[in-house]
């Protein structure tokens, strides 16, 4: 359990530095509304936050979590909330740019990658189970594909695989393929490498996915 004491001597550094030296731009976004052009979807335990990895101000990303970073296709049932907060991004925002942002060593790919992640006795919810059945397609043409690689191998190959599945899954909803078509819309998927602090970029036309920092 967190110390309250550690949390509030953390609040006070950050009030007297990060929060003082951001006041305008703060003032500034309550003002005029300012709306952020960039969505991030992301995993809830990714090491770093967006805004730290791209050293961004407060206000310009409009970011999802969620376990694993997905998104379900268009029309999936009981995934109300992330389905309301993309299509308010998208529709409401208007935000030019949705960024699938991915992260290395994270514990839902470990999870999902598990030899007991389908077995009845292990310990995930029937919740998780069917949040997580979105991967699933990822999972599989992973162990198909590298059946004799390590557990660490699969996993850094089913957190690619997962971005490519978000990004299609994206491309299943009408009023992000429709901005698509129109330009008004990019849709990425990148990977940020936690150890060496690179990143890769999904190519759409190869599924390869290509250093660029």
């Amino acid at each position: 359990m967190a110390e309250i004491s550690k949390l509030l001597d953390g609040f006070k550094v950050f009030k007297a530095t990060t929060f003082e030296k951001n006041r305008e731009i703060i003032k500034h976004l309550i003002i005029q509304e300012h709306k952020p052009s960039t969505m991030i979807i992301s995993s809830c335990d990714i090491k770093l936050a967006p805004e730290e990895i791209f050293s961004v101000n407060p206000g310009d990303f409009f970011t999802i979590f969620n376990i694993g970073g997905l998104i379900p296709k268009y029309k999936t049932e009981g995934i109300s909330g992330i389905i309301s907060a993309l299509e308010y991004g998208v529709n409401i925002l208007e935000v030019d740019t949705i960024m699938v942002l991915s992260n290395t060593k994270n514990i839902s790919s470990k999870m999902i990658m598990s030899d007991n992640f389908n077995n009845e006795k292990n310990n995930i919810s029937p919740a998780m189970k069917t949040w997580l059945s979105i991967a699933n397609e990822a999972r599989e043409a992973v162990i198909k594909q590298m059946p004799n690689a390590s557990k660490e191998e699969q996993e850094m190959a089913f957190e690619r695989e997962a971005v490519i599945i978000t990004v299609q899954n994206l491309m299943t909803y009408p009023y992000i393929k429709e901005k698509v078509e129109k330009n008004k819309l990019k849709v990425l998927g990148w990977q940020f490498d936690i150890e060496s602090g690179d990143i890769k970029a999904l190519n759409h036309d190869t599924a390869v996915f290509d250093t660029i920092s």
